[in-house]
């Protein structure tokens, strides 16, 4: 994790907007809308029920809301993920759970 980055405990619950521009671990929950210019880490554990836009997001917990990634989308193993993805790349390991649509037209919106 980065120098400056931002940690959400496994005890810990946000609900409401989360916006930034450094870098986000979740090993707790966020609900909500979560906008950031940065990395998004949805660790394992970690949940967050969001509309997400971010630089790029990997999800190794669950994750349950649209996201706009403007570079990467990495969905781990063991990873459950509900909602649609727009982005540039994305991968999905063996053993990834995903349920919803891909967009990889960058052009679009």
């Amino acid at each position: 994790m980065s120098q400056g980055a931002c940690t959400i405990g496994p005890g810990v619950v946000v609900s409401g907007r989360l916006s930034g521009n450094e870098g986000v671990t979740v090993f707790g929950r966020v609900e909500g809308t979560i906008v950031l210019e940065n990395h998004l880490l949805v660790a394992q554990g970690g949940e967050v029920v969001a509309e997400v836009e971010a630089t790029t997001l990997t999800v190794e917990g669950t994750l349950n809301g649209d996201v706009v990634a403007h570079e990467l989308v990495t969905l781990a193993a063991g990873s459950i993920v509900t909602g649609n993805i727009r982005a540039p790349r994305i991968v999905i390991e063996e053993g990834a759970r995903f349920k919803g649509n891909i967009d990889m037209d960058i052009a679009a919106g």
